[in-house]
């Protein structure tokens, strides 16, 4: 059978391209292999390589459609790693290297392989034939391959790495990452003739980025978790233009990891697949693995794209190890999504039941690969195809999954496998390397035909039913041979044929088809047996665990698998749910269901050597409802004296019952005694189900007596009543005396001398002592009238006072309410509108304010309050007061005043300063019952004359000219250039040639000084031809300046005239007259500046 297979894949490989059977190849060497991607162009299929074999570290394979090698690349340098590549529309290819080596020698470009290279991220350009076009370096570093990616959209390369420590990208853009155990993305966009356009970078040093997708608008979606500040994880989108349009956390205070996005272009939509341990919430739904803490299980979800939120997410038990590996790839085809992955352990799917190896005598699993498919309309899974390896060794075997690409029908699938050999879909893969590393798998594989290569599935194989057998796949012929001698008909020659067993046994069942030249055989072993027997389990019924939730947690499954089967050997059972999915055989105990109202499980039953042989029942678990809540009002009061039992708490409900607890706790007799400050808890009982208990809790009321003064006054004129008395209470009753039983009417006038006793009563409760009253009845308040003067503070005409602080003026007793008001009328009859506030604003002079008083036993007075607001001093000294140094001043504090106090001792109501300093003065003024007074405090400054240091100018100009004026001083100065316009700025700009006279002065008039300035210039041409007009050529104003010199020469500088600052030139050299010509001068002045420039004379 293995060389047979042998020969068909040869036969594929170089001659047909009609294939019957799926096209498989093992590639790799020595050491290990593994496959980076497998990318689909318009003319073939590129395989991405990399091992650790020589003379093909990194190798980029191209192969038409049916397997067949077309072009291979290789690099001999373990240092190299290839990690995507993408194509355009003509079929060119983009390919991204890294080269992980130090950059001491410098970053390159360096010709390796005959290619140019960088230390780091490159991206290469070849034809469809593998002809190199051009190379791009994208950063040299620590790139984290697993998230190298890169992408077209509208022909513009979107390249995804990551980075640590500072990236520098084609001495364009610089980054610093901030270097922690993380590294952090970068997006490179280029277009398709190498240009740079943009980089950006995302996320935070927290973040661990794990994966990244495009969709059809040219968005890009990151995948991240972190496990600071807390424990959580992202998907983030990007736009084309690189811009995040949102950030979306998908777990919190837990991880769920994301390993590989996937966008479906035919629906739009995200999906996500991760793993997960313990427990994880992922927006709202939650997953408990219930493994160990080096076992962890996947999840796969289903996104929006335009929001981020969760749309279905399911939870998938493939018992894969920590640390986590990104070994699942998607597919999508039609409504449908192809997940490729690996598993350990068992896996149960709606149609299948897989495991994986074992080794170690069967203590523990090995990692195979499988191939399932989802349903977009319901999320239900199939299984399709799993590997399968070498069983019963002594060691570990992983085989995990790699990239997938369809194409039509066609999946083209990979993976990493270390089987010697491995099986897969029927078809036997040899492994090459010789040290128990990974080999390539490359496997074309018809969608449409899951048995291509001869596999068959069959059904019902019980003793006098019909089996059936199933093939797919077209082929030239096919040949049954059901291994039953004692049949007439134990063959056929048709895909899906039928046949009956003759008896009970092991039957020999082969399989031989035909493709053209080439045949294959398939070989099972069919089990027939009796069909077992099954027993009907009557509806399980249980209430439900929480009222109106339709839920129990409390079925009894610990029979359940005996009920079924009784004593019958050898028998399996499996249990699956509604929706398919297969449920822990036994059933947990106790069980609870998903469903409102209750689940239907159905059981299967079948002998352990023959699963097609099999019988099955439904389970029903039907939960009742539970009782509501008994009705009571919590808390519920009780007089003491009442002896009030159980039985007496007010409560709605049947068959009620009482505990000490809210759970669990001890049953009550009803005629138990309340006991105060005790909460007892109360259920019903209806239909067999008892409610959930209601808490309810019991105060005795031991009612106290009632608070009031004693005794208590009113004024006679009021005539009040009982209802008149204030007292502290509830419910008040009165009576005439301590022991009587006789209520006294609220309204009973009160008489003076006499003594009343009240009680209260609370919940029917009543005080058993009494509160005695003696009434006292009144007259007069004996209020007088107050007059004062106020300060005027502020001089502002008004001062806000607080009128309660003359109330003990007005009358000295307590008890009292005081009301003011602004006329006598409104307050005796207490008109709202001309009430005043307690803080009432008066103004300057006489404030007559009229005060209620109110007593608290009903009388009232009212009486006058005069406030005569007089104003405080007003001293008029300035904040600063200048002195010129070497002389004094008089500082006046006014006249008029009552008392003067100086900071210097002085007591007059001026005094004179020759110091600089500060100084301050207080001042009163004598109003008889206020004395006022203020304090001024200043500062004397020292000033003095100016004294110019030196005078800067900038001339030459016609009225550009400027002077600018240094002195020295203690003063405040202020300048002039003609003695009369004075400015504070030392700068007179916009002036034209002239003398000038400066000026500066102290603004305190402490002095001045003068020095004067000549602003010069000269004309720029002049024409000596005797009219009187320009005939000589001379600096302007410079009569006004000593020490002058004019030196003129000619274009050629030649000397021809030496002037001062009185003489000006004739335009003649030694008496001869000097052609029209551009001449030369040079200006020395007095202070040593020199100037140079050149005239015009015109003839």
């Amino acid at each position: 059978m293995k060389k047979l297979l042998k020969y068909i894949l040869f036969f594929i490989t170089f001659f047909s391209n009609a294939q019957c059977f799926d096209c498989a190849k093992n590639l790799g060497g020595h050491n290990g292999d593994v496959p980076a991607g497998i990318v689909k162009s318009n003319d073939g299929i590129y395989l991405l390589k990399n091992s650790a074999n020589l003379n093909m570290f990194a190798g980029l394979d191209k192969y038409d459609f049916n397997c067949n090698l077309i072009w291979s690349k290789k690099f001999d340098d373990f240092n190299m790693h290839i990690s995507d590549l993408t194509t355009d529309t003509d079929g060119n290819i983009y390919v991204l290297y890294s080269w992980r080596i130090s950059s001491n020698a410098g970053y390159g470009p360096f010709l390796h392989e005959g290619l140019p290279m960088n230390p780091g991220l490159n991206l290469y350009k070849f034809t469809p034939n593998g002809n190199f076009v051009w190379h791009r370096f994208l950063g040299y570093g620590n790139l984290y391959n697993n998230l190298n990616k890169i992408y077209n959209y509208n022909n513009l390369l979107y390249i995804v790495s990551s980075h640590y420590g500072t990236l520098n990208v084609d001495n364009q853009y610089f980054f610093n990452f901030p270097y922690t155990n993380n590294t952090l993305p970068y997006i490179c966009k280029v277009d398709l003739q190498s240009n740079l356009i943009d980089v950006q970078t995302f996320g935070t040093p927290n973040d661990v980025f794990t994966s990244s997708e495009m969709d059809s608008n040219g968005n890009i979606y990151l995948s991240s978790y972190t496990y600071s500040p807390i424990l959580s994880s992202d998907i983030i989108k990007i736009n084309s233009g690189l811009q995040t349009e949102w950030i979306k956390q998908i777990s919190n205070g837990s991880v769920y990891r994301i390993t590989n996005l996937h966008y479906n272009s035919g629906n739009g939509k995200l999906y996500t697949w991760g793993v997960y341990n313990g427990t994880v919430n992922v927006l709202g739904n939650q997953f408990v693995s219930n493994t160990s803490s080096v076992i962890a299980q996947s999840l796969l979800g289903e996104f929006n794209t335009v929001n981020g939120d969760i749309e279905r997410i399911s939870r998938f038990d493939n018992n894969l190890p920590v640390p986590y590996s990104n070994d699942t790839f998607f597919e999508n085809k039609n409504n449908e999504l192809y997940i490729f992955t690996s598993f350990r352990g068992t896996v149960n799917f709606p149609n299948a039941t897989i495991t994986s190896n074992t080794y170690d005598s069967g203590m523990y699993s090995s990692e195979d690969m499988v191939l399932f498919k989802v349903n977009l309309s319901d999320f239900s899974k199939e299984f399709i195809l799993k590997s399968y390896g070498v069983p019963n060794l002594s060691y570990e075997v992983t085989d995990k999954a790699g990239p997938i690409l369809f194409d039509n029908d066609i999946l083209y699938i990979t993976s990493a496998f270390e089987s010697k050999p491995m099986l897969f879909n029927g078809t036997t893969i040899n492994n090459n390397s010789g040290n128990s590393n990974a080999d390539i798998m490359f496997y074309k594989f018809n969608s449409n035909a899951l048995s291509s290569t001869g596999d068959f599935s069959l059904s019902n194989t019980c003793l006098n039913e019909i089996t059936s057998f199933y093939l797919t796949g077209s082929f030239d012929s096919v040949f049954w041979n059901f291994g039953d001698v004692s049949s007439a008909n134990n063959t056929a020659t048709v895909n899906n044929p039928q046949h009956q067993f003759s008896g009970p046994g092991t039957y020999h069942v082969t399989l031989t088809v035909t493709c053209g030249t080439n045949t294959q055989t398939i070989e099972k072993d069919i089990v027939i047996t009796n069909m077992p027997t099954i027993n009907q389990i009557n509806p399980i019924i249980q209430c439900e665990t929480n009222y109106s939730s339709g839920i129990s947690s409390e079925f009894d499954t610990s029979n359940i698998n005996s009920m079924l089967i009784g004593n019958q050997q050898n028998v399996t059972i499996q249990f699956r749910n509604s929706n398919g999915v297969m449920l822990t055989s036994p059933l947990p105990n106790p069980y609870t269901n998903t469903n409102i109202g209750g689940d239907i499980v159905t059981a299967k039953v079948f002998f352990s050597n023959n699963p097609h042989c099999y019988v099955e029942t439904n389970i029903h678990f039907n939960t009742l409802p539970k009782s509501p809540y008994p009705t009571l009002i919590s808390p519920q009061t009780f007089c003491i004296q009442q002896n009030a039992t159980l039985n007496d708490i007010t409560i709605t409900g049947q068959n009620i019952q009482w505990y000490d607890a809210q759970n669990g706790g001890n049953l009550l007799s009803p005629t138990s005694l309340l006991q105060d400050g005790v909460t007892y808890y109360a259920s019903q009982t209806s239909n067999s189900c008892e409610s959930s208990r209601v808490p309810v809790t019991i105060n005795l009321q031991n009612t106290v007596a009632l608070t009031g003064n004693n005794p208590q006054s009113f004024c006679a004129l009021q005539n009040p009543t009982l209802n008149d008395l204030t007292i502290n209470g509830t419910n008040i009753n009165f009576y005439s005396s301590s022991t009587s039983t006789s209520i006294l009417a609220t309204n009973t006038l009160l008489v003076d001398g006499d003594t009343y006793y009240a009680t209260q009563t609370n919940n029917g409760c009543e005080s058993v002592n009494r509160l005695p009253i003696t009434v006292n009845l009144i007259f007069s308040l004996n209020a007088n009238n107050y007059s004062t003067s106020i300060c005027d503070e502020g001089n502002d005409g008004t001062e806000l006072v607080d009128l309660s602080q003359f109330d003990s003026n007005l009358l000295n007793s307590s008890g009292n309410t005081f009301t003011y008001y602004k006329s006598f009328n409104g307050a005796e009859n207490q008109i709202a509108g001309e009430q005043f506030n307690v803080n009432h604003t008066i103004n300057l002079g006489l404030n007559t304010i009229f005060v209620r008083i109110d007593s608290s036993n009903g009388c009232h007075q009212i009486v006058t309050l005069q406030l005569n607001l007089v104003p405080v001093p007003v001293i008029a000294i300035t904040d600063e007061v200048f002195l010129c140094e070497g002389s004094n001043i008089t500082v006046n504090a006014g006249t008029g005043f009552n008392s003067y106090s100086w900071s210097t001792g002085a007591t007059s109501s001026s005094i004179s300063i020759n110091q600089a300093g500060n100084y301050s003065v207080t001042v009163t003024k004598n109003y008889g019952s206020v004395i006022c007074s203020s304090t001024k405090s200043f500062t004397v400054t020292l000033s003095n004359a100016p004294t110019i240091t030196s005078i800067d100018t900038i001339d030459w100009t016609d009225v550009e000219n400027s002077i600018t004026v240094n002195v020295s001083g203690l003063g405040d100065y202020e300048y002039a250039i003609d003695g009369i316009n004075f400015q504070t700025s030392n700068t007179f700009s916009g002036l034209p040639n002239g003398n000038y006279l400066v000026t500066v002065r102290d603004k305190n008039n402490c002095g001045e000084d003068t020095e004067q300035v000549v602003l010069l210039n000269y004309p720029k041409f002049f024409t000596p031809n005797g009219d009187g007009k320009n005939d000589d050529w001379r600096i302007k104003f410079s009569q006004y300046e000593p020490n002058f010199e004019v030196r003129i020469f000619d274009r050629y500088g030649k000397l021809l005239k030496i002037m001062n600052n009185n003489e000006a030139w004739d335009g003649k050299n030694n008496g001869r007259q000097m052609p029209s010509d551009d001449y030369w001068f040079y200006v020395i002045r007095n202070d040593g500046r020199i100037h140079k420039g050149h005239f015009a004379m015109i003839r």
